[in-house]
């Protein structure tokens, strides 16, 4: 009978350090978190990435056949290998799938891929045009005389030629002026703001206010202002049409036109000829 406490410990750390042989299937029922492992590491999944690089766990029990899975697993419903592949990704892949999935450009794929001299296909690679006109839509004017209008988002204002203000008898107030720039550099004053001209667009109403210029490139220009108060829509075609759809705000009524091609202006000016004495 042993009274040293001491060595009764000895004794017990010894018998706790005794090796012990069970089977895969004892071990597997006296512990879910080594089955858990097991069979995270062992069951199949569907990711489709080439170069992929196997897991050690699957080599090591690659060698396990179908019956000693469901042994192993008898409750728990195996996936094989004949419709699976077991793979795992390396860190770089793994990080690139985290941060997001990146796209390659088609256009750019399509142009590395041809063969050395290989031209091509027009029909494969749509591209833009060199150029395409700007579109006008035909407004009924002050209810006296149908204008070219050409569609300018770009413009801060809306604009109209001395002579069409002219020919439709408008009158402006020649107070408010606005120092034009002109693409070359060269700043030339509107003559005036001709207030709540009625333009006639499809079946709507808008009264827009029109600053007069001398010598413009265009019979009427309607700039951002109209936009705003339209809440137009310009929906845009490849083959180079174009239709805008604007929003009556008194009437709460919507339109579609259809734009043109623009044409040359309505009325050409001509400087007067200079006299010298």
């Amino acid at each position: 009978m042993i009274h040293d406490p001491s060595i009764a410990t000895k004794v017990y750390n010894r018998a706790l350090d005794t090796p012990v042989t069970i089977t895969y299937h004892e071990l597997l029922s006296l512990s879910p978190e080594v089955r858990s492992q097991i069979r995270e590491a062992t069951s199949a999944k569907r990711i489709a990435k080439e170069n992929a690089i196997p897991t050690t766990d699957t080599a090591m029990l690659e060698d396990i056949t179908e019956e000693e899975m469901s042994y192993l697993f008898p409750d728990e419903e195996i996936a094989t290998t004949e419709t699976t592949t077991n793979v795992m990704l390396c860190d770089k892949e793994y990080r690139q799938i985290n941060e997001g999935i990146v796209v390659e450009d088609d256009f750019d794929q399509y142009y590395r891929n041809l063969r050395p001299g290989e031209q091509p296909d027009p029909k494969r690679i749509f591209v833009a045009k060199e150029s395409a006109a700007l579109r006008s839509i035909m407004p009924l004017v002050n209810n006296h005389l149908k204008v070219e209008s050409i569609l300018d988002a770009g413009s801060q204002i809306i604009a109209m030629s001395e002579d069409v203000c002219h020919e439709l008898s408008l009158a402006y107030d020649p107070t408010v002026i606005l120092n034009m720039q002109s693409a070359n550099g060269g700043v030339d004053p509107s003559l005036g703001l001709a207030r709540n001209v009625p333009f006639l667009i499809g079946p709507l109403t808008f009264y827009l206010q029109v600053h007069v210029i001398r010598r413009p490139a265009y019979d009427i220009l309607l700039g951002r202002p109209f936009d705003c108060l339209t809440e137009s829509i310009v929906k845009n075609f490849r083959n180079e049409d174009q239709t805008i759809t604007v929003h009556d705000p008194n009437t709460q009524r919507i339109a579609t036109i259809p734009t043109i091609p623009r044409g040359p202006p309505r009325i050409i000016s001509k400087k007067k000829p200079v006299f010298h004495s």
